[in-house]
């Protein structure tokens, strides 16, 4: 596969709107059932990956015939469908990644496609997503977060202790302090002015809007 800058993800379920709405990417990857979205939505896949067992064999045949690669796993695979996604688009050199996830069904799914963002595996990318009507990104080492005054900001260390975290324009900002995993610390933060600024010296933390 092509190397690329930038990836869009679209997994399935994820809404057409999201899709249609999603930054223009040099490399896009369809996760399964995710290929049916990205049809709808008139974008152009790159990438079809995943054990498939949900994606018509119509679509199947439509990107394949628009020059699209097919890459079929076994169902019985340790991997999910968007860690197969992001593996691909990390392989591919990409600096930023964008992704379109379910909001609903099983809710397993829904924290695994969480964790499996913040994995470190990924931290040579920045990593945002779109999981129904709610934005998410990815902190490794700093990020600004393209929020407005007003708008909502929670906060979460995945996999153990976020420290040094310190914070910019936020209601109750953070100065070189240790955010826990498994508490409700970080929730129903607010921005206070645009741009605000997530640092962490170590660990991960998704920030998450729902504004």
């Amino acid at each position: 596969m092509r190397s690329a800058t930038s990836a869009l993800i679209v997994a399935s379920g994820a809404l057409q709107h999201a899709v249609e709405r999603a930054p223009r990417s040099d490399l896009v990857i369809a996760a399964d059932a995710g290929l049916e979205v990205l049809l709808a939505a008139d974008r152009p896949v790159d990438l079809v990956v995943g054990d498939l067992d949900s994606v018509s064999a119509e679509a199947l045949s439509a990107a394949t015939a628009a020059g699209s690669e097919i890459a079929r796993h076994p169902r019985d695979k340790d991997e999910s469908d968007l860690e197969l996604a992001l593996s691909a688009a990390i392989d591919s050199g990409v600096q930023r990644i964008h992704a379109v996830l379910r909001d609903g069904g099983r809710l397993d799914h829904q924290l695994a496609n969480l964790l499996v963002l913040a994995s470190p595996r990924w931290r040579s990318a920045d990593i945002d997503a779109v999981v129904g009507e709610h934005r998410v990104w990815v902190v490794h080492g700093e990020r600004t977060i393209p929020l407005v005054a007003g708008e909502q900001l929670a906060l979460h260390a995945v996999g153990g202790t976020a420290t040094g975290v310190t914070t910019t324009n936020l209601k109750y900002p953070l100065v070189d302090e240790d955010l826990p995993g498994l508490v409700a610390l970080g929730i129903s933060n607010e921005a206070v002015a645009a741009s605000p600024t997530v640092r962490i010296e170590t660990g991960v933390v998704i920030a998450i809007s729902s504004s």
